[in-house]
């Protein structure tokens, strides 16, 4: 049987081999913005490593990925390239694992390569990766019970005030003393320098069934960090 599979697949590529040719000289004839779409269209899937942070693990895997809205400056063998990247997938880290869907406008670039003609520089998922470090960071914090480090993902844009944040963040932490986060799944949009998460979650309690909650929260990039400016 595997020998007759391999001559129908041998047959079904010596009939169309010229088309499966004339499109790839078609591609490699056309644009270098043309071009950069191309690649962009193909890239239907991502995988993503550390993405808990520290070089300690976690990994993201993406499908289906898919670009819209792209726009390309192409100079030399180098592309910038500004999309709308959506995305849905699954993230895993130490010893959970969450649903993610994702749409940000990010900001890369390519460059010319031999297979795929043009290929991304590892930056097209740089919105993702920092709204999930944060997030990590809230929930070991929230874990942990350290209201410090919580009140330290707060962003300077904050509109409430610092100090009645701080008491009521000890206070739900006090009342929570025992009990763990569980992620379940994140939804992350970013646009620009503006981040809005939703979360779902389980709160689990010893000697208690697990209690699903639902939270929102919104972000702010501030220099190379992602920081609450709502929700925390």
């Amino acid at each position: 049987m595997p020998l007759a599979l391999a001559a129908i697949a041998a047959l079904l590529l010596w009939r169309y081999w010229d088309r499966i040719a004339g499109a790839d000289l078609a591609i490699s004839a056309a644009s270098p913005e043309t071009q950069v779409r191309e690649a962009l269209r193909h890239q239907d899937r991502a995988h993503l490593n550390d993405v808990y942070g520290f070089k300690s693990g976690g990994t993201a895997e993406l499908v289906p990925v898919r670009f819209a809205d792209v726009a390309v400056q192409v100079e030399g063998d180098r592309a910038s390239v500004l999309a709308i990247v959506e995305a849905d997938g699954r993230v895993t880290w130490r010893d959970e694992r969450a649903d993610v869907s994702y749409v940000g406008r990010e900001a890369f670039g390519m460059t010319r390569c031999s297979i795929a003609l043009w290929c991304g520089d590892g930056q097209q998922f740089a919105g993702l990766r920092g709204v999930l470090t944060a997030l990590f960071r809230r929930e070991d914090a929230w874990n942990a019970g350290d209201a410090a480090a919580l009140e330290r993902l707060v962003a300077e844009a904050h509109a409430g005030d610092r100090a009645a944040l701080g008491a009521r963040l000890r206070a739900e932490l006090a009342a929570a003393a025992g009990a763990r986060a569980r992620i379940a799944a994140w939804q992350i949009r970013v646009e620009r320098d503006r981040a809005e998460v939703g979360e779902d979650y389980e709160l689990v309690r010893e000697g208690r069934d697990p209690e699903r909650r639902r939270a929102r929260y919104v972000l702010a990039r501030e220099g190379e960090r992602w920081r609450f400016v709502d929700g925390l």
